[in-house]
């Protein structure tokens, strides 16, 4: 609870200050308990000294030799090993998630470090004895083993092979959709000024007039075109439906003919776009376009099957019933 409080007052600071605020912060917190993490601080602000001295500043620690059990800090004479490190990291709200573990170690140590001392501050007042603290962890630690199950359950039941048979069945309840295959060059301005904003029209306009003359456009793609992924297969974008694309790109795309192209640069939030229209077909989502709903509901079913399997098995008594209305 004390690094998520402490940690949204960091956020807090990174949103409206940006991220200067957000390192100067953390130092403040990471210094605040003097001892043993205090002083390994005062360490690492020696190496990183020196490593900018030797031209490797920058440089983070390479944490994969280190396992799980590793003990990274002692509280009290109680270690804290590199496991709570890391599951303390995945909880970091924000962007802080975000952060390389690397970048951030000694911070999130020195979290879990001054999380640890105010619980063994709570024991010396018995806190650790109340209901409602043995309910939160009873609660707590069933939630836990309850996910890593749930995963644990999913992973062995859904290889790729079986995710394509449930594809099969799944896919049956999906509409047919109209989609276009697509090609795109795509330029960009370099900056929002009136005169970079003109030259690329200017070269997206020259572009069509290559084309027009008989100008491949897949080497045109390739040459020119800023997006650079679909660049390297000549700007072809695959088959694409309805609302996945920005507006007008999408308008322009089911508009034209086949093997036409826009004899207009097309306008949208990333630039100026040449677009052809390659191929039209009526067809189903794919599977990697509904993997996540399918994983989903494939999860939904497993789960409830299995917990009417472990409830008939079970030994069930609620002592408190629900009030009935009508009587």
């Amino acid at each position: 609870m004390f690094a998520n409080r402490i940690f949204r007052v960091i956020v807090s600071g990174l949103l409206s200050t940006g991220r200067a605020v957000l390192f100067a912060a953390l130092l403040v917190v990471a210094l605040m308990v003097p001892g043993p993490l205090a002083l390994t601080q005062t360490a690492a602000a020696q190496n990183a000294a020196t490593d900018a001295a030797n031209g490797t500043e920058g440089a983070f620690p390479d944490l994969s030799e280190l396992e799980p059990d590793t003990v990274v800090a002692v509280v009290n004479g109680n270690p804290i090993n590199f496991a709570q490190v890391v599951y303390a990291h995945a909880l970091l709200p924000g962007e802080l998630s975000s952060l390389p573990l690397p970048q951030i170690l000694p911070q999130v140590v020195q979290l879990v470090v001054e999380q640890r001392l105010l619980a063994e501050d709570a024991v010396t007042f018995g806190m650790h004895d109340s209901i409602e603290y043995q309910a939160a962890l009873q609660f707590q630690a069933d939630r836990l083993l309850q996910e890593a199950y749930i995963s644990e359950m999913m992973a062995d039941a859904y290889t790729e092979e079986a995710l394509e048979i449930a594809y099969t069945v799944y896919s049956m309840q999906l509409p047919v959709e109209e989609r276009v295959r697509a090609r795109h060059i795509l330029i960009t301005p370099e900056s929002n000024d009136k005169d970079d904003v003109r030259a690329a029209l200017v070269l997206a306009q020259d572009l069509i007039l290559e084309l027009n003359d008989g100008a491949d456009f897949a080497t045109l793609a390739e040459e020119y075109s800023d997006d650079e992924t679909s660049a390297l297969d000549g700007g072809d974008l695959g088959f694409f439906p309805r609302g996945s694309m920005v507006e007008p790109f999408e308008e322009a795309a089911f508009a034209l003919d086949l093997n036409a192209f826009t004899q207009e640069a097309v306008t949208s939030p990333f630039g100026f776009h040449i677009i052809e229209a390659l191929e039209r077909k009526e067809m189903k989502p794919t599977l990697d376009e509904v993997r996540g709903e399918l994983l989903t509901q494939l999860e939904t079913q497993r789960l409830s099957q299995r917990l009417r399997e472990l409830r008939e098995g079970a030994e069930i008594k609620t002592i408190i019933e629900p009030i009935n209305p009508d009587q």
